[in-house]
């Protein structure tokens, strides 16, 4: 009898520490569920954002308005140079024309540069920017910011140009209907070629862009 109270007072510490493990475990198996979760939905975000999970096709997308037809538009430019700028401006003109836009022509255009408050536009100010809309009838105005870089030789002897126009649309209410900015390289024979080359290409880019 005290060899049967003796043997289960020696094993009886043994049962009831088992209790701490098992409450120990649980929680740890709990820990990496919840991990797993996080890093599976981490996982699923960061496939989103590199494109590896396809959108839905009838999910709706953001499209910005084209560039409207309705009044008058006023391209004012502004570039690293005269002959820059008045490239940028024929070729925008020219274009938005043939897509049936009414357009300052270079003379009305003239009188409105050389006004303060063209300054103050094509430095984004929204308040000069209506305050031509009012002044010359203008519906829309389109402030254009010329950069060319300087044309390096590439690996075949020829001269690569590298252009940037920011452009911005805002109506004479103050609304932006159009902002971006457009990057162009070209080949030529020479720097000018280059240079040129790589601003028409991005005029006539950035006219399409504000009017798709």
């Amino acid at each position: 009898m005290r060899l049967y109270s003796r043997f289960f007072a020696t094993q009886s510490p043994r049962v009831t520490g088992t209790k701490p493990v098992s409450r120990a475990f649980a929680a740890v198996a709990f820990c990496c569920a919840v991990l797993l979760v996080f890093s599976c939905a981490f996982m699923a975000e960061a496939a989103t954002k590199r494109g590896k999970i396809p959108v839905r096709p009838d999910a709706p997308r953001f499209t910005p308005d084209p560039l409207p037809k309705k009044g008058s538009v006023a391209v004012l430019v502004r570039g690293p140079s005269k002959q820059h700028t008045e490239l940028t401006l024929s070729i925008m003109i020219q274009q938005l024309k043939a897509k049936g836009y009414t357009v300052k022509d270079k003379n009305e255009l003239a009188r409105i540069r050389n006004s303060k408050a063209a300054d103050l536009a094509l430095k984004g100010d929204v308040d000069a920017i209506m305050k031509l809309g009012s002044q010359y009838g203008v519906s829309t105005t389109i402030t254009v910011s010329v950069t060319a870089g300087r044309p390096v030789t590439n690996e075949f002897g020829l001269q690569t140009g590298t252009a940037s126009l920011a452009v911005r649309a805002i109506s004479s209410g103050g609304r932006e209907i159009f902002g971006d900015t457009v990057l162009s390289k070209q080949v030529g024979y020479t720097d000018d070629e280059a240079r040129d080359k790589s601003i028409e290409a991005a005029a006539f880019e950035a006219v399409e862009r504000m009017t798709q």
